[in-house]
């Protein structure tokens, strides 16, 4: 188009137009320039010479590499995406993949995991005849139960603000890759500190906030006027789920405990069970009432909320 031609090319000391290109013998190619038109403004002057031509080779093998790298971090998506979500960022601009979908790919492992713990364990519950899983696997439901929840929100929160979400399950993965060198450590520009603490802690309260119901009154009201958090409503869901997940196998710990024996370990978490469970019946109480309900597990959840509460 001769009222708006290309890029400039700088060959020499003079300023040249490619106005034809094609491929040429042995992978090459050839190009057909014209003077540069004073009369036209210069929008992209790229360099034609030796130093130029070496870097814009090695650019090329590097765009290679990243595409490749590309397509080996989407196929080991469902371990990649368990990596720390600003990992999964960084590895989004590098690569040139979206973020989120790593995330998304690692999510149906951890939850299938989650909710046959979550099933096996309410199974539990209606006596201890039943047996459906492994007695090796039992000590591990309490753990797997876990990533139910987790997965969960890492799921809601990839397709709600598609961003990536890391999980549990990524800590020892990214200590792992950073000791071994696959993943640089997280560099930061200047004044970008206070930014960066912030969505620190805004991840620690989306991650922490279904257990900050636990936390002592006073904690749950400085929460709810920085963060407004909802202590009544995450207060009603955590008593129900703890109500139901371990109150519900009391019954079966019992029956065992009378049909077959048991140590004091048997002894002490039918207790405890029985505990949380007559806990959680007085913390609907106040809910009810729309005052918030502390716990005894709050001691155990407000060294992982002290950022928040500082």
């Amino acid at each position: 188009m001769p009222l708006h031609p290309g890029t400039a090319i700088r060959w020499e000391d003079d300023l040249w137009e490619v106005v034809a290109a094609g491929a040429g013998p042995a992978e090459g190619s050839w190009y057909e320039l014209a003077p540069w038109d004073d009369q036209h403004a210069i929008r992209v002057l790229l360099p034609y010479d030796e130093t130029s031509e070496a870097e814009r080779s090695a650019d090329a093998r590097d765009v290679g590499r990243r595409r490749a790298a590309g397509w080996l971090a989407l196929f080991l998506a469902p371990v990649t995406g368990l990596l720390p979500g600003r990992v999964q960022e960084r590895l989004g601009v590098e690569l040139g993949i979206r973020a989120t979908t790593l995330t998304l790919a690692s999510v149906f492992v951890p939850l299938a995991a989650g909710t046959y713990a979550l099933l096996m364990t309410l199974a539990a519950g209606f006596g201890a005849g039943v047996q459906l899983g492994s007695p090796a696997s039992g000590p591990l439901l309490p753990f797997l139960v876990y990533f139910f929840p987790e997965s969960l929100l890492r799921f809601g929160v990839a397709l709600a603000q598609d961003r990536p979400v890391g999980s549990l399950l990524g800590v020892p993965l990214y200590v792992f890759a950073r000791a071994a060198g696959l993943i640089a450590p997280p560099t930061e520009s200047p004044g970008s500190e206070e930014p960066a603490e912030e969505r620190r802690l805004e991840d620690r309260y989306l991650m922490l906030e279904p257990l900050l119901a636990l936390l002592p009154v006073e904690d749950q009201e400085r929460l709810r006027d920085r963060r407004s958090f909802s202590p009544v409503t995450w207060g009603k869901r955590t008593a129900w789920l703890l109500l139901v997940y371990p109150g519900f196998t009391a019954p079966a710990q019992l029956a065992n405990l009378l049909t077959r024996g048991g140590g004091l370990l048997a002894v002490l978490v039918l207790l405890g069970t029985a505990f949380i469970a007559v806990e959680q019946l007085k913390r609907l109480r106040l809910l009810a009432r729309g005052e918030p309900a502390p716990s005894v597990l709050g001691h155990l959840v407000r060294p992982y909320a002290a950022p928040l509460l500082r």
